[in-house]
Order: structure tokens, then C-alpha cells, then sequence
């Protein structure tokens, strides 16, 4: 699954290609990745110009001349910007043409995700903006007091909790992985346990990891892949996610599902 860092290189790469072009006509091939009224998606969008790409958590956010187009690629969604008519598939699901001849795919093997337009009025006030957390990288200031009470009041385990997009916005599988580690915190631990000086140290290394992964262009393994061209490097680094032997102390590490998800982990270094 795209998390933050990927997204944001797909942020990066679109931005370069798309500000300026126009939208001509958009074909929807799968309804269903469109929330709302497909008819009216198109007719709100077509016409309308590319002027920014922004990021909160895991949503893309294409600002138009009027309104916004949001994006969230779930799975295993991805963005290809080529030529018209270069590439065709059964995974494609939505074609938006541009005025200089190229267009904007939308492929999604699992079609899980999902776009909806906004206007500027409803754009954070309402689903599924609104409902999104503490962006890390966006947020200048962040408030270690909140986010410990946010953290306290679950009862499941810290990784799923982690995992809940309206806490800390931006987080998935493979860095919260990550992040626990940097933190030595075990992924099983009940979140009602974790300490403010714990919270600290995982808004701190969550920091850290993706800014990180953002300069390593994200982590490819399995399901992100280069559909723009880019391939990151970020799995170069990572300590524990996929990986056998602990860094830190050379034990074997751990591996579990937690709430369904493949957790990586050493019960050594990890309390």
C-alpha cells in the first residue's frame, strides 16, 4: 500500500507534468471509484485547469481553477501520466485526456480507491478530509499532549493503532514498523500502556522515518512500483519490515499478524 512518502513522490511527479494543462474529457470506466454521482464528477471537472497538488496524509488533493479533485490510491492504486493511447488494460478505470495530448490514468488492480470532487467550501469540512489526523511532515507544531490522548484512550495495540489514520495521518504497515523499532516499542503493547515520553519519541521518529523516505522517494516494494518513472529506495534502509536479523542486537526478529497485518519486530530491543 501507497503511505505517505510515496504518495508524496507521486505528489511530486504529477506536480511537474500536470500544472498549467486543462482537462478536455474524462472517460470513468469502474463507477465505483467515484464517491458520488459519476455524471457529476466529470461535469464538475471537465474544462477545468490543473494549478496545484497537495498532500494530507495519504490523499492526494488536485486543485483546479475551481474546486478539487481527491485522491486516494488505497491499495494498490496508481497514476500514470502518458501519451494518449499508450496504454490500455482492464485494471485502467479512469482516463482523464489533457490538452496537450497526453492523459492522466488511474489504475488500481484491487479498485479499492476511490476519487471525489470538492469545491472549496467543503473541501476539509467535510468526508474524507475531515476525518484525517495529525499530518507529521505538514505540521509544523505538533501537540505531543494531544496526541498522548488520542494514543491513551485505545485499549487494542499500539500498531493499530498507529495504523488509524484520524491519530497521526500518513502512517501504514511498513514505517510504523519502522518507527516502533526506532522507538523500542513492542508492536504488541496496549496503547493504554504507552508513555508520554513513549508518544515523544513516536512523533519524533515518525518525523524522522518519512522525511527520510520522502528523500528516497518512498519504499517499492510489492504493490508501489515506478508507474511515473520513479523507483524508491527507501527499502535500503528499513531496519526491520521484511527483514530477519535485528540491527541492533543480531536476535532473530520477530514476525506476526497484528490485527491482520505482517508485523515485524525484536522482542529484545522492542518492550
Amino acid at each position: 500500500m501507497p503511505e505517505l512518502p510515496e504518495v508524496e513522490t507521486v505528489r511530486r511527479v504529477l506536480l511537474n507534468e500536470l500544472i498549467g494543462l486543462k482537462i478536455t474529457s474524462v472517460d470513468v470506466l469502474y463507477d465505483n471509484i467515484i464517491d458520488g454521482d459519476k455524471t457529476e464528477f466529470i461535469n464538475s471537472i471537465v474544462n477545468k485547469e490543473y494549478k496545484d497538488i497537495k498532500r494530507l496524509g495519504k490523499f492526494l488533493i488536485f486543485e483546479l481553477n475551481e474546486g478539487y479533485i481527491v485522491s486516494h490510491l488505497r491499495m494498490e492504486g496508481k497514476y500514470f501520466y502518458l501519451k494518449e493511447n499508450t496504454l490500455n488494460n482492464k485494471h485502467i478505470h479512469v482516463r482523464i485526456h489533457l490538452s496537450n495530448g497526453y492523459e492522466l490514468i488511474y489504475q488500481d488492480v484491487r479498485k479499492f480507491g476511490r476519487m471525489v470532487y470538492k469545491t472549496k467550501d467543503n473541501l476539509y469540512n467535510t468526508k474524507p478530509l475531515n476525518e484525517v489526523g495529525v499530518d507529521i511532515i505538514l505540521e509544523k507544531e505538533i501537540d505531543i499532549n494531544y496526541i498522548y490522548g488520542k494514543i491513551n484512550k485505545k485499549h487494542n495495540e499500539i500498531k493499530t493503532t498507529l495504523l488509524d489514520q484520524s491519530i497521526l495521518a500518513g502512517l501504514g504497515n511498513i514505517y510504523v514498523d519502522e518507527v516502533l523499532y526506532a522507538s523500542r516499542i513492542n508492536p504488541n503493547r496496549l496503547s493504554n500502556t504507552i508513555t508520554l515520553d513513549e508518544v515523544e519519541s513516536i512523533v519524533k521518529e515518525s518525523k524522522r522515518i518519512l522525511s527520510e523516505a520522502i528523500k528516497y522517494k518512498g519504499t517499492t516494494i510489492r504493490s508501489y512500483t515506478s508507474s511515473l518513472g520513479v523507483e524508491g529506495e527507501y527499502q535500503n534502509f528499513l531496519c526491520v519490515h521484511t527483514k530477519t536479523i535485528c540491527p541492533n542486537c543480531n536476535n532473530k526478529l520477530e514476525k506476526s499478524k497484528i490485527n491482520g497485518r505482517s508485523s515485524y519486530y525484536c522482542i529484545s530491543c522492542q518492550r
